[in-house]
């Protein structure tokens, strides 16, 4: 899988469909520097048969298919019950909501001999994806009016395909529990998760 030694700039702009006989659909979409075309999809109605849970999936031909399923929350998945595969490949994901450090409240990724660190920066508004020497951190960009705002996406060192797929397919999963006012708000959330898995 090729890599790209140069720091780069990209954006991803949110977009919505609504089929007249298809469910909808929500996400991101952009091109991503030389690994060109990237979106990442989900549906943006609750559907009752999932049980709660939701799922986000990335797709573009230069990125491994990437899919992300966790509880739904806030119309999106989360990290409570969260799933990661790249390429059919399960990743292991970590973090704890109840650190009050933000370094140890940060998501910890592993995956094929990978570690990674996933972390909000900046009061909530950068997301930032790093491993030894690669760093993909993803933002507020410009304005587009009336209502259009596109993240602006950075990434640096030997970035790869599966360095960009991870930042951005995380951009569509609710990950306020990784700040501290985010876990401090979604406890509530996390004691009935508590109960409901008990219930299972």
């Amino acid at each position: 899988m090729g890599t790209s030694s140069e720091s780069f700039e990209f954006e991803l702009l949110p977009y919505r469909t609504a089929p007249k006989k298809q469910l909808p659909t929500a996400g991101v979409k952009g091109e991503v520097g030389r690994f060109g075309s990237v979106v990442v999809e989900r549906c943006p109605l609750y559907r009752p048969l999932d049980k709660g849970m939701d799922t986000a999936r990335l797709s573009g031909p230069a990125f491994p298919e990437t899919v992300f399923r966790g509880k739904r929350r806030s119309g999106r998945p989360s990290l409570f019950k969260a799933e990661l595969t790249l390429d059919g490949v399960r990743a292991e994901l970590q973090f704890n909501a109840r650190a009050l450090r933000k370094q140890d409240r940060a998501l910890r990724i592993g995956y094929e001999g990978r570690q990674y660190v996933y972390s909000i920066e900046d009061l909530g508004r950068v997301r930032a994806l790093e491993r030894d020497g690669v760093k993909v951190a993803i933002g507020p960009g410009r304005h587009v009016p009336p209502a259009t705002t596109y993240s602006a996406g950075t990434a640096t060192g030997p970035v790869d395909a599966v360095d960009l797929a991870l930042a951005i397919v995380l951009e569509e999963v609710d990950t306020d529990v990784l700040t501290l006012a985010g876990a401090a708000l979604s406890s509530p959330f996390a004691l009935m998760q508590h109960f409901s898995d008990r219930a299972e």
